[in-house]
């Protein structure tokens, strides 16, 4: 995952069902509730990655999950700061909110295997 100073991240993922999917790519504007967690993937064929920015006044913690197994810290995305991560056939990404009062915020392009990400949320451990 690559970190930039001087960017703004931001995650929005208002409706999960109403993002378009286009060749491959979903692009979104995420929102990631106090104290939850986003989960995409999990069971997938191929691999697929998430680019973007927090434009949000929060942290976003992004992490890793594969089958079986506990999740991996893969960093943490300040706010400004982007998002470069990628995620082998049949991993989870959990973007978690780090705040337990504001809202994160996250602009997102999710590319690859996009065809049976499955999108969800999830409160904070």
């Amino acid at each position: 995952m690559r970190f930039f100073r001087n960017s703004l991240p931001v995650f929005a993922f208002a409706v999960a069902l109403s993002v378009p999917v286009a060749a491959g790519e979903i692009n979104s504007n995420l929102q990631i509730e106090p104290g939850q967690t986003f989960d995409l993937g999990g069971g997938q064929e191929g691999g697929f990655a998430v680019t973007g920015r927090n434009t949000g006044p929060v942290a976003v913690v992004v992490m890793g999950k594969l089958p079986d197994a506990q999740p991996v810290m893969r960093g943490t995305v300040a706010p400004g700061a982007a998002v470069d991560a990628r995620f082998a056939p049949g991993e989870m990404a959990l973007l978690r909110n780090t705040s337990g009062t504001q809202t994160a915020r996250l602009t997102l392009k999710i590319s690859g295997d996009t065809s049976s990400l499955g999108m969800s949320y999830s409160a904070n451990p």
